[in-house]
């Protein structure tokens, strides 16, 4: 049984479609022929690119890949809709609805002439539907209580003081998952940690820096770890990560076992396996965004407001939900103090 690659690399794609991408990126002026996706940042071609290559292998292991086709005309309704059911019977929804708008971002680049009504209602119905379910939110802890029974698990495997790998590997990935909790930063920021350069001890406390540049909204972030969590980081320092082998060859916090830095696929697949063991369900690593300024919006409507400089927001809209939430409970407080004071008043 012939197994479909999951993407095709970019020589292998016909060279109409190489031709069709690289023209996207055209330098010049608006005289001259600019690539209409010129201002992509490095981060967004390469996702793109992904994107793309994938539509590409599944019409290969389809059989219906013609390399003479314009990429635009092979982009009907019936082979877009054929490709989202194969996908949506392998993949996650978010995945799915991701891999979708990639690959429609790419088209509509390519040939904005067309009419690409059919394909926008597409990804946004796939959007819509990706969304994840207010059960799997209801079920998942306050961060206050995430981080003390991260705490907990970090000290037990600190008094084991066990050399074997996989109480390393658990040491390492659970205090990874202690850190997206207090420093609720992005997988690609997560994974590019490096000591010295973004992770620093300042006077007494550590830092966690990031310059404008390698953030999706290009502004700066730094974030203070707490106490508590200092010791478990300073453990995992001087202690566990030197075990890694090949650890001291790179500056990167979290090393696999191969002497590399850690790949951020694979964070994602652990901070996955260790909180669905050390909390019962599965969380990945965005979902600490929600998390954290879920947890803000249920102090006070004045702590929402310190969800967006926490997250990095450049929009407000994008953190207003949480602040709209705050107000509601707040204002449901004092609603129920006020017909406690109405209960306890005399004659009443």
């Amino acid at each position: 049984m012939r197994h479909p690659k999951l993407q095709m690399r970019f020589d292998d794609w016909p060279a109409i479609d190489r031709q069709s991408w690289n023209s996207l990126f055209r330098d010049g002026d608006i005289f001259d022929g600019r690539g209409a996706a010129l201002h992509w940042r490095a981060a967004t071609r390469k996702t793109n690119l992904k994107h793309y290559g994938r539509w590409l292998a599944w019409l290969d292991s389809e059989g219906v890949l013609d390399g003479t086709a314009a990429p635009c005309r092979r982009a009907t309704p019936e082979l877009i809709t054929a490709y989202a059911h194969h996908e949506i019977a392998r993949t996650s929804p978010i995945t799915v609805s991701s891999t979708l708008i990639g690959l429609k971002c790419v088209l509509i680049k390519m040939d904005p002439d067309l009419d690409w009504g059919w394909l926008r209602e597409i990804t946004n119905r796939l959007k819509v539907w990706a969304k994840p379910a207010h059960e799997r939110r209801d079920r998942l802890l306050p961060a206050n209580e995430m981080l003390a029974t991260v705490l907990a698990e970090l000290q037990q495997l600190g008094v084991l003081g066990s050399k074997s790998r996989r109480a390393d590997l658990a040491f390492r990935d659970v205090l990874t998952i202690g850190i997206l909790i207090c420093c609720p930063i992005r997988l690609k920021n997560l994974a590019s940690i490096c000591i010295g350069q973004h992770l620093q001890k300042v006077g007494d406390e550590w830092l966690l820096s990031f310059p404008a540049f390698e953030t999706k909204n290009n502004q700066d972030l730094t974030y203070i770890l707490p106490q508590s969590l200092e010791q478990a980081l300073e453990h995992y320092l001087s202690t566990v990560r030197p075990r890694f082998p090949g650890a001291d060859g790179t500056p990167a916090l979290f090393c696999s076992l191969k002497g590399n830095p850690l790949a951020y696929e694979t964070i994602y697949m652990r901070v996955i396996k260790e909180t669905r063991r050390l909390f019962g369900v599965d969380i990945n690593p965005h979902s600490f965004r929600t998390i954290a300024a879920t947890w803000l919006a249920e102090q006070s409507a004045r702590d929402a407001l310190f969800a967006r400089p926490l997250l990095g927001h450049r929009n407000p809209a994008t953190t207003a939900r949480h602040y709209i939430r705050a107000s509601t409970i707040e204002a449901s407080r004092r609603i129920s103090e006020a017909i406690i004071q109405l209960r306890d008043f005399p004659g009443t």
